[in-house]
């Protein structure tokens, strides 16, 4: 069978990564189901953080996309980005100028976020429609500060930063939007959600920091494909827990969800970079909570991790159900469907 586009199955993405031999001791952190970026020990006081993600379908502003999407990666591991390695693939009939200017916002993108661009590789080849870039994003976290997706423990309260599905509303506003007239969705939830990418953005990298200064977070991780569903699934599967949600308690965009409602969409399993998903002792949640409001951001405690006899559960509407298995992400649904 073929697969869907998107990120691979849990399952499947488990079995390829379970013949992956582990022989380095230097590596901390490999390739394993669930955790966002790799750790590798270089000597010293710091650990090197290594994510690699392709920015496939942004048009404009792909140099910010590419360094917020491997941002999050290294800021839910308590990394800071210093070097990005990027590959570029654009499509035969590429001009000159537009590739100049690819590269020019890739490197606006790295002197906005302090980061050094440092290599990688650019082509243009028949084996893309659109420009594809992929970035190879390396940083460094004190050996104290290293969190990982793993270190959720059973008692500990689940904390969402942020609301759903920011990417996904924003990619489906400002790139559908003829689509969305005509399932009957306001000019006004087209405008917002399209803007959604501008403010608040997709980058957890503030909501990180103030996290890991506010609590002793356990784990943290970065919903992206197949969203808050997906992101549950794969942290429980990192840490080997249960996890049971209060999912009315999940804060969503309100133009999310009248979107989502019109298309015939699910936004928990839409799309959703720009929140953060963490695990912290329960004792601290309350306060943690506070600080991040505070501090200007969204948080809720949307449920607890437990033993992983429990399994992966959240209650909807006052009835308990497990959590579904995102197979593919809602907005790899529609563009097909589309």
């Amino acid at each position: 069978m073929s697969l869907p586009t998107g990120k691979l199955p849990l399952p499947l993405l488990r079995q390829a990564l379970g013949q992956v031999p582990r022989r380095d001791p230097a590596v901390l952190v490999g390739a394993e189901p669930g955790e966002d970026a790799a750790v590798i020990d270089v000597g010293g006081p710091e650990l090197l953080v290594a994510a690699a993600d392709p920015i496939t379908f942004a048009a404009a502003d792909i140099g910010t996309y590419l360094l917020a999407v491997n941002g999050n990666d290294l800021a839910v591991m308590g990394a800071e980005p210093r070097w990005l390695l990027a590959t570029v693939l654009a499509p035969a009939g590429t001009t000159a100028p537009e590739i100049q200017a690819l590269l020019a916002d890739v490197t606006a993108a790295c002197a906005a976020a302090a980061v050094a661009l440092v290599g990688g590789h650019t082509e243009i080849t028949d084996s893309v429609t659109s420009p594809v870039v992929a970035g190879t994003l390396l940083g460094t976290a004190s050996r104290d500060s290293l969190v990982r997706t793993s270190g959720a423990q059973p008692g500990d309260a689940l904390l969402l930063v942020g609301e759903i599905a920011i990417e996904g509303t924003a990619v489906l506003a400002g790139d559908h939007a003829a689509t969305l007239r005509r399932a009957g969705v306001s000019e006004a939830d087209i405008e917002t959600g399209a803007s959604r990418l501008q403010a608040p953005g997709i980058s957890v990298r503030p909501a990180a920091a103030a996290l890991r200064a506010a609590a002793d977070v356990h784990a943290m991780h970065d919903p992206t494909e197949g969203g808050l569903a997906a992101a549950l699934h794969e942290l429980a599967e990192a840490a080997e827990v249960g996890v049971v949600v209060d999912r009315d308690a999940v804060p969503i965009l309100p133009e999310c969800h009248r979107i989502c409602r019109a298309l015939g969409l699910d936004p928990y399993a839409l799309l959703a970079s720009g929140a953060l998903l963490a695990s912290l002792p329960a004792a601290q949640a309350p306060a943690a909570v506070t600080a991040l409001r505070e501090a200007g951001l969204s948080a809720e405690i949307i449920g607890e991790v437990t033993e992983v006899s429990v399994g992966r559960r959240w209650t909807v509407s006052g009835s308990d159900v497990p959590i579904p298995a995102v197979e593919r992400d809602e907005l790899a649904r529609f563009l097909e469907s589309a």
